[in-house]
């Protein structure tokens, strides 16, 4: 009986697919040893065809998915020689990155031997980057982002983006002082502040300072047990372990981290186990929002560094960044004054974060843009100060809600919220 009629002759709807694979090889291989598993199939193939000789699909056709825009194993039954041994390979229908494959041998060590190598190969991202959401998987989509943001490109006050570079770096560089002076070589740094300040650019710059190491980002703490994140922390901080060293994220940590999941993630960061070569890096939009036993314990967030509103110094140079080293720079006109324009729009936005002085440059040049005007000159400057203006209007307005059904459509194309009529 071929592999294709074992598995027709036992369908049943009522029976998960997983069942009805592992019935029939202990019905049609009895005496075989099986070992189930649960890894990325992308990796097992990969790791198949790499590392095994005689690679061979038993279908002649298998079924595929696709997952992120690439085809991915379906269901599947493959063979390949290992140590000399022919092992079998059967992939249960479902989602490539967490459902049951069985892998079927006659030496039972060596199977066992085979599926330890194989999970120290398959938990390794295709990429550098692996981000959580729900599962792990590797994110190209990160990796492609990436190197774009360095410390040049951050702007903050210059003692503060000096403390938070040595504590990226120093981290990795002096390795070896942690051993020497006896302390476990893992560190937590949480930037706090309000949104727009540039924390998330922190957190590329860091990956980028560190290119060696692996980079896991946390998108949420979902998991297929509902149970608050309670599941998927264990998980996320065991994924961190096995690639250490490494930088684990974790973004917007007052709204992953909830009085549910609060003790199992104290727990995994600063409990029983072996935390050793993990950089973590976490950020919050509101502090007052995070419990005091992450904030004031310096062995779970060694350091907790305040990203606040840029000072009038730092707004300049953020535009000057921007109109030298952003899309803008080669539509720039040859008479405009960029050093008066930074200085005049850094005077007029007290309060605003780089999300806010970005948007004043962005909305001018796009409204320049839909005006037919390929250059950005003088009439481009009038509009980004006019656009200050307005964002200035809006943050006025959103610091008192009262206000807002006075918020207005502007015609210069910026932020605005028309008014509500009854």
């Amino acid at each position: 009986m071929t592999i294709r009629e074992m598995l027709k002759s036992s369908v049943r709807d009522d029976v998960p697919p997983q069942n009805i694979i592992l019935a029939n090889i202990r019905i049609h291989q009895p005496g075989i040893h099986i070992i189930q598993l649960m890894v990325d199939r992308i990796q097992l193939l990969r790791f198949l065809t790499e590392r095994g000789e005689n690679f061979r699909d038993l279908l002649e056709g298998s079924s595929m998915l696709m997952h992120r825009s690439k085809p991915a194993p379906y269901f599947g039954w493959y063979a390949v020689e290992w140590e000399g041994e022919t092992l079998e390979f059967a992939l249960a229908p479902g989602h490539p990155l967490h459902s049951h494959t069985f892998a079927t041998g006659g030496d039972a060590d060596r199977l066992i031997r085979f599926a330890k190598i194989l999970e120290n190969y398959a938990i390794c991202p295709l990429v550098r980057s692996l981000s959580y959401s729900n599962m792990w998987e590797s994110a190209p989509d990160l990796d492609a982002e990436l190197g774009k943001v360095t410390w040049d490109d951050i702007i903050l006050a210059p003692d503060l983006l000096r403390d938070v570079r040595d504590a990226v770096e120093g981290f990795y560089r002096h390795r070896e002082a942690f051993t020497t002076l006896g302390f476990p070589w893992r560190r937590g740094l949480l930037l706090v502040g309000p949104p727009g300040t540039g924390k998330t650019m922190l957190c590329k710059a860091a990956a980028a300072a560190l290119p060696d190491l692996p980079f896991l980002y946390v998108r949420d703490l979902k998991s297929s047990a509902r149970t608050n994140g309670q599941a998927a922390i264990p998980t996320i901080f065991e994924r961190a372990r096995k690639l250490s060293p490494c930088l684990l994220a974790f973004e917007d940590l007052d709204g992953l981290v909830n009085d549910a999941n609060r003790s199992a993630f104290l727990n995994e960061l600063d409990g029983f186990q072996d935390n050793n070569g993990l950089l973590v890096i976490a950020s919050s939009n509101h502090p007052e929002r995070i419990d005091e036993a992450l904030l004031k314990r310096p062995s779970r967030f060694d350091r907790v560094f305040h990203i606040g509103l840029p000072a009038p110094a730092e707004r300049r140079n953020y535009c000057l960044h921007l109109l030298r080293h952003s899309q803008l720079a080669a539509r720039l006109a040859p008479n405009l004054d960029t050093q008066l324009l930074a200085s005049q729009v850094a005077e007029r936005s007290e309060g605003f974060t780089p999300a806010y002085l970005k948007e004043a440059f962005v909305a001018a040049a796009l409204r320049m843009a839909q005006e037919g005007r390929d250059s950005l000159d003088a009439v481009f400057g009038e509009a980004v100060l006019k656009q200050v203006e307005e964002l200035r209007d809006h943050l006025r307005r959103v610091q008192h809600p009262e206000n807002l059904s006075e918020f207005l459509s502007p015609d210069s194309g910026g932020l605005g919220i028309r008014r509500h009529r009854d």
